[in-house]
């Protein structure tokens, strides 16, 4: 059995190819936090679509005034 260094670059070398034989992707890597859900988002619209909590609270808005 290897000792130092070398067995744990093999077991590291193992465990990868583990990984890569259980997701089918050899070149997995989780998305960055910056990608990943952002409550702030939902805050704008930059998709051209009104968020649903602007739309509910324009409605809201123009109730009161009519």
């Amino acid at each position: 059995m290897r000792t130092g260094r070398a067995a744990i670059e093999a077991e590291i070398e193992r465990l990868l190819t583990l990984l890569d034989n259980l997701d089918g992707d050899a070149d997995f890597e989780p998305e960055p936090l910056e990608e990943q859900h952002d409550p702030e988002a939902e805050l704008t619209w930059a998709n051209g679509l009104a968020p649903g909590w602007f739309v509910v609270a324009e409605r809201a808005r123009r109730k009161i005034r009519n």
